[in-house]
């Protein structure tokens, strides 16, 4: 079934919505393990999606746009002159969905807006009514799109579509959570069943990776390189296939710090907005 194209929820540093068309479309359910923005999910807005990320103010906005009425997005606030996003009066999640607004091309959200992005012209949407009714007419559409916390290497493997979008080996630094082993993220990859789409940019050698466009970023012009790869089978080893049950049965919080990572362990405080 086709859905109706939907345009970005929030600004991010390295999101691939402007890219999205340049990459095969989905087939079967898209799972995003490294979701930021979700920008390919977004453009492609397919019958089923699940979102993984590492970072608990990605999976803090997104569990709260999948939850957030139209009337509750609505009736967010805009900020006063000198004001902090620190002070609204609404919940944390939302605090951080307009922080990122506040700042476009950011990979955190912020307190108080940057003269990028305060412009007004035509291209440039801003936190303000247009951007609140943008939320408001499009979040139905992804009421259904399940959110988790947790690393790449614990997803629900399925036949389906995988967007892999990791930060890059170059350019990663900007983001909270930066540190990823390649190889392993590589053999991972490589192993999983169905479409996989692994994204970077030029340089990269983790994969065998061919030249996909040069794309429009917040920082210039990326030259981006895809590998693709269609798995019939899942040749991942047992010890990696988990189904959505017992996934599910480690959402426990006392639990999830055993799925991540060290590296992660350490960084999951949950800050408030810089």
């Amino acid at each position: 079934m086709r859905h109706r194209r939907l345009r970005p929820f929030f600004p991010f540093y390295g999101m691939k919505w402007q890219a999205a068309r340049h990459y095969p479309a989905p087939v079967g359910p898209l799972t995003e393990p490294f979701t930021g923005a979700a920008g390919y999910a977004t453009y492609h807005n397919p019958e089923r999606v699940t979102l993984m990320d590492v970072d608990p103010i990605i999976v803090g906005v997104w569990s709260y746009l999948t939850r957030a009425t139209p009337a509750e997005l609505l009736a967010l606030p805009d900020l006063d002159a000198g004001q902090s996003a620190a002070d609204l009066p609404v919940p944390q999640e939302a605090r951080w969905l307009i922080g990122f607004w506040l700042n476009r091309g950011s990979a955190q959200p912020k307190l108080t807006g940057a003269d990028y992005s305060t412009r007004t012209e035509a291209a440039q949407l801003t936190w303000g009514p247009k951007a609140r009714a943008r939320l408001a007419a499009q979040v139905e559409a992804i009421r259904h799109w399940s959110v988790l916390e947790r690393s790449y290497e614990y997803a629900p493997r399925e036949h389906g579509t995988w967007f892999v979008d990791p930060p890059y080996i170059d350019k990663g630094r900007y983001y909270r959570f930066s540190d990823v082993d390649f190889p392993h993220l590589a053999r991972w990859s490589r192993a999983l069943p169905g479409r996989v789409i692994v994204c970077e940019q030029a340089g990269a050698a983790w994969l065998p990776f061919e030249p996909l466009a040069d794309v429009r970023s917040t920082r210039g012009t990326s030259r981006e390189v895809c590998f693709l790869r269609e798995n019939e089978t899942d040749l991942g080893s047992p010890e990696h296939r988990m189904t959505m049950a017992e996934v599910a049965a480690r959402t426990d919080a006392r639990q999830l710090p055993t799925l991540l990572p060290p590296t992660h362990r350490a960084q999951r405080g949950l800050p408030g907005l810089r």
